[in-house]
């Protein structure tokens, strides 16, 4: 389908950036990944989509201090260095890349329309498909698909931006009767803690609420896991084809794990090209080998259900005393792919690459197994 190099290595392509508020966690992820890619086995071949959603490509996008002085909005504006690229859908087109994985964060990406672009173009990826991505991306209505597999989740309430513009006492008055501060309000659709705010009384509510309306249509609020703390686990494959990963305890500096904890703390003057690995956390997490089995088994549970593929990270919210748990959301592909977690679990970053393209490549033949066409009369018949 596509060109080889001399060597006949793979031509794999990392597509990241998009138009998203988490536009620059993207890239740090990205650029991590392409620098852990074997050699001997893959030429990498980046796939940068800048803040406009147009195409590049180019050698210096595997350094990560070329981003420092370049115009993300408009990469030609800064330089001349970077080759300007058209995606086409059409399979029959020469596309230059045998798999691709995705490291794309929120909106424009990681919400499924990449994978509807690569199913339409029959090229394998290492992300989950249409339906599991935007499931995962969603909040709402991954709570909604939780509750129905009867999966635990924190109490909430949502409604639309709409209808907090018009209505807000009544709104106010529907958290208030519903849930116990202290309570999170969260846009719907974003991650890496973007719009997220901790609010303990009315007052808070409101400025919390006016946040999370300037980035999304649908607004949650949900209350606080009491005597919980956070453990994450990361999976890796598809169907019951999976593998899980030692637990984190993630460190917050705050009453939430914000954005500055995630990817402006924790590593020095470098800790802004880090992304999630130079989060503070604990691994394992310190919990007991129970809960552990519980946490491992409802992710694979999660992660079937929801057919995902590639790799994610999920993240619970666990007391340890009771040993009960809730799922908080799906992070599909997650911050720095998870890699620190895979990396305590006995398996290297250029390992994960290597897994994340086998099962990129199971699932894209196993799809060709599959009846696409029928025989029909139809178009004889008289309309």
């Amino acid at each position: 389908m596509t060109s080889k190099t001399p060597a006949h290595k793979k031509r794999l392509g990392v597509v990241f950036g998009s138009r998203s508020v988490e536009h620059e966690v993207s890239i740090i992820t990205a650029v991590q990944m392409m620098q852990h890619v074997p050699t001997d086995e893959f030429e990498v071949v980046p796939l940068y989509i800048d803040k406009q959603g147009r195409w590049w490509t180019g050698s210096e996008l595997l350094d990560i201090n070329f981003y420092k002085t370049l115009d993300l909005m408009n990469p030609a504006e800064t330089t001349d260095a970077l080759h300007r690229i058209q995606f086409s859908p059409d399979p029959t087109e020469e596309h230059g890349i045998d798999v691709a994985i995705f490291c794309t964060h929120g909106g424009h990406g990681e919400d499924g329309t990449l994978a509807g672009l690569f199913e339409l173009a029959d090229i394998p990826f290492a992300a989950p498909g249409v339906v599991a991505a935007a499931v995962s991306i969603d909040k709402l209505v991954f709570k909604h698909v939780m509750e129905a597999a009867g999966v635990p989740v924190t109490k909430y309430v949502w409604f639309t931006r709409q209808e907090w513009l018009e209505t807000r006492k009544e709104m106010l008055e529907r958290v208030e009767t519903s849930l116990e501060y202290p309570l999170f309000v969260k846009p719907a659709t974003l991650g890496s803690s973007v719009g997220v705010t901790r609010a303990a009384n009315e007052q808070e509510l409101r400025n919390a609420i006016d946040l999370a309306a300037e980035f999304d249509t649908r607004l949650i609020v949900e209350e606080a896991a009491r005597d919980c703390i956070e453990v994450n686990v990361s999976v890796i494959g598809t169907g019951d084809s999976t593998e899980v990963s030692t637990t984190e305890q993630p460190i917050q500096t705050d009453e939430f794990l914000s954005y500055a904890d995630k990817y402006e703390r924790g590593g020095g003057k470098k800790g802004g090209t880090k992304g999630m690995a130079s989060l503070s956390r604990r691994i394992p997490a310190p919990i007991s080998p129970d809960l552990e089995e519980k946490l491992h088994d409802t992710t694979r549970q999660i992660w079937k259900l929801l057919n995902g593929k590639g790799v994610a990270r999920i993240d619970f919210f666990a007391n340890p005393s009771s040993e009960e748990i809730w799922v908080g959301e799906v992070n599909a592909p997650p911050g720095s792919m998870a890699y620190y977690l895979w990396e305590a679990t006995g398996k290297s970053y250029s390992e994960l690459v290597q897994h994340l393209v086998n099962h990129a490549e199971a699932a894209h033949a196993e799809k060709h197994q599959l009846m696409h066409s029928i025989q029909s009369n139809i178009l004889q018949k008289d309309q």
